[in-house]
């Protein structure tokens, strides 16, 4: 082992623990008021009188919003900073809980919902940035894994707390608990202060251990002077970047279109197979557990090992576990094809995001939040896409036909991560 990498371990996680309190409690809070009220949205819809179709495009909606949020949140973050950004998206997301919990139409509830996306868009982007911003290469990936890792927390916790709250007040006071996560959110950003002082500190120091002047994303400044450099700077057309986004900004689209789709084919397949409901939740609720415990271990092998390892083997992963479903006639065969999906996606914990950081510094080092929402415009359509194709090609040739169509869109996705990704970071 490299002495870098042996005396690297206490700096690693004294820098994770700054990450802490400033970015990954913030994520849990706000995931966890998301996760909460995700499967409320349809049951407001339908006692508002929208019908099973329309109750599915409302929800629907949550997503779209967050597609069109990418891009101005981008302006947003490189305006007013990543702190400002989180906050107004904090405040967004309060008023459009508050509409949805208020609302009296299809209409009103449609325009929160959607502004709730908006606003996720937001806060996803601000703490995107702030990592790419003041994250030490070296780490990176460890530090992108676990803002996934804690997002993946909040939206596991976040239906356990919306349950007694639905069984003792109804469905439409679990609005209250997103407003009360993004008003927790705005008072730990109030009382907390500005990390971005002390990690530039602490990333000029880990530099200066490994005799390393320039920082390669040019981050050693404080976060006002990066503003000042970015606004005095003419910034790069999104034309000098678009040709990457469109090769890896694509292959990560596929990715996020086969985790979203895992969410969707594995209840409606154990539906298929006659398997109760109440096993169904089990099942899914394991491997949402085997899901939960890897997420770490994904920013090691990437760190260690190159963005390729991880990258390319999820996606053959997730890939393969597809097209393993419709051969799953029994229980047995569904839990099995269950875990490889978990396991998959497991590994491939806060991947996009690590790849959208790296090639913002190799590519738009003096626009990091305006290559970011370019990146994420692809990545969340994947996500926005993932369960149309399942609905288009059910109708169309029935359920078999789904996940073999995500399988082979999913091989080459792996193809292209293959044959793309660059040499970054010295991998």
């Amino acid at each position: 082992m490299a002495r870098g990498d042996r005396d690297g371990g206490s700096d690693q996680m004294a820098f994770l623990r700054r990450l802490f309190v400033p970015i990954y409690i913030p994520a849990i809070l706000f995931a966890t008021g998301e996760g909460a009220l995700i499967p409320v949205v349809p049951l407001t819809a339908k006692a508002l009188g929208a019908g099973l179709a329309g109750a599915g495009l409302i929800s629907g909606l949550l997503m779209i919003g967050v597609v069109l949020g990418d891009i101005p949140s981008g302006y947003a973050v490189s305006r007013w900073g990543e702190t400002f950004a989180m906050r107004m998206a904090a405040v967004i997301a309060i008023a459009s809980a508050i509409a949805c919990r208020m609302a009296t139409n299809l209409v009103v509830l449609s325009i929160g919902v959607l502004m709730i996306g908006m606003a996720s868009a937001t806060f996803n982007l601000a703490r995107h940035s702030f990592l790419t911003t003041w994250t030490p290469w070296w780490y990176r990936a460890r530090a992108m894994s676990l803002l996934g890792g804690t997002t993946r927390v909040g939206a596991f916790i976040g239906p356990f707390i919306a349950a007694p709250v639905i069984a003792f007040s109804g469905s439409d006071n679990v609005y209250w608990i997103h407003v009360a996560a993004c008003l927790a959110v705005l008072l730990l950003l109030r009382l907390t202060p500005d990390p971005a002082k002390a990690l530039s500190s602490n990333l000029q120091a880990a530099r200066s251990e490994r005799g390393l002047r320039d920082s390669p994303s040019g981050a050693t400044t404080t976060q006002s002077d990066s503003k000042k450099h970015v606004e005095q700077e003419k910034r790069p057309s999104i034309r000098a970047y678009l040709p990457i986004l469109i090769r890896l900004g694509t292959a990560a689209g596929i990715l996020q279109m086969l985790r979203a789709s895992r969410q969707v084919i594995l209840p409606l397949w154990g539906v298929q197979l006659n398997i109760p409901e109440s096993r169904i939740a089990i099942i899914v609720g394991i491997a949402g557990a085997v899901d939960l415990s890897l997420f770490y271990t994904s920013g090691q092998v990437m760190d260690r090992f190159g963005r390729r390892w991880v990258a390319a083997p999820v996606l053959a992963g997730l890939s393969i576990a597809h097209l393993l479903l419709p051969l799953a006639s029994a229980e047995w065969g569904y839990v099995t094809v269950a875990i490889l999906l978990s396991l998959a996606n497991g590994m491939g914990s806060g991947i996009v995001m690590t790849l959208g950081s790296d090639l913002a510094t190799r590519y738009a080092a003096d626009d990091t939040p305006g290559f970011l929402s370019g990146w994420r415009v692809f990545t969340d359509t994947g996500s926005a896409a993932g369960p149309l194709v399942i609905s288009g090609m059910t109708a169309l040739a029935g359920l078999w036909s789904a996940p073999v169509l995500m399988g082979l869109c999913g091989l080459a996705g792996a193809f292209m991560m293959m044959r793309y990704i660059p040499r970054l970071v010295g991998r």
